[in-house]
């Protein structure tokens, strides 16, 4: 019986078996890699996808539905809850009362921090006209975006140069308005560069809801102007109704809406 030859592979053999290896170690790398990057790239999606979730529920939540409420200061004087900062937002808003909450009403303050955008709660009356490190009660934080650059706001008012335009503001503070602006717009900027905006209508900025502030303050600029332009005329000797100085025109052109004396240096 004669014995069994073994073949031997050539070197061709081997150069093509190692070359095919290397192919589909290379295939499954790629695959793996894709499978990767696809993973990661979800993730972070999710994550912002989540984050855009949480400022949407701030927005709709909170935002939406800020009312005017006033406090007294120490000189008895009554001033508004509510401070609008270019990178912080102050204000209060209504909220479900049930269960052992302390009332309908939530103190907020919006800005960045550390790369966070953080959202702070008190059931508490938080006044903007005190310094934070004056206050006795801490405030109850909650991280809504993080890798957070920049937080920036612009409130929406009835134009006084054209009428029946929005123009936005860089500030509204409380000191200058006694009013709620008409709406919110908050521009959030990543660390990455990406930015992304919302806007919500105030719901507390109506005449009504304002205490008829803003159509009260409107007619008493109004009847001011009127009494303003009878006696340039007459110191003038002319008849009034042939021409409009710059202030009448100005009430006339922002149909109630709030006429605020002091607002001219607004920076827009």
């Amino acid at each position: 019986m004669s014995p069994i030859k073994l073949r031997r592979f050539t070197l061709i053999e081997l150069i093509i078996a190692i070359a095919l290896m290397v192919m589909i170690a290379s295939i499954v790398a790629m695959t793996g890699m894709s499978f990767y990057n696809g993973y990661d790239s979800s993730v972070r999606a999710t994550a912002k996808l989540k984050e855009y979730m949480a400022i949407d529920n701030v927005m709709d939540s909170h935002i939406r539905n800020i009312v005017p409420f006033k406090w007294k200061d120490d000189d008895g004087t009554s001033r508004l809850i509510f401070n609008g900062d270019e990178h912080e937002l102050h204000f209060t808003t209504l909220r479900r009362s049930y269960g052992d909450r302390p009332g309908a009403l939530l103190f907020v303050r919006i800005f960045v921090e550390e790369d966070k955008l953080i959202a702070a709660y008190s059931p508490y009356p938080r006044l903007p006209w005190i310094e934070e490190e004056q206050e006795s009660m801490p405030w109850t934080r909650e991280i809504i975006a993080e890798n957070v650059e920049e937080v920036t706001f612009a409130y929406a008012e009835k134009s006084t140069e054209v009428e029946g335009q929005i123009e936005f503001l860089e500030t509204y503070l409380e000191e200058e308005n006694s009013v709620l602006p008409l709406g919110i717009k908050m521009t959030v900027r990543w660390l990455d560069g990406t930015q992304e905006q919302w806007f919500r209508r105030v719901s507390g900025s109506s005449a009504n809801s304002s205490f008829g502030e803003r159509t009260a303050t409107a007619s008493t600029t109004s009847a001011a102007a009127q009494s303003s332009n009878s006696a340039a005329s007459r110191n003038t000797g002319t008849v009034s109704g042939g021409g409009r100085s710059s202030g009448s025109s100005s009430s006339s052109g922002n149909p109630g809406g709030a006429v605020r004396p002091g607002r001219g240096g607004r920076t827009r």
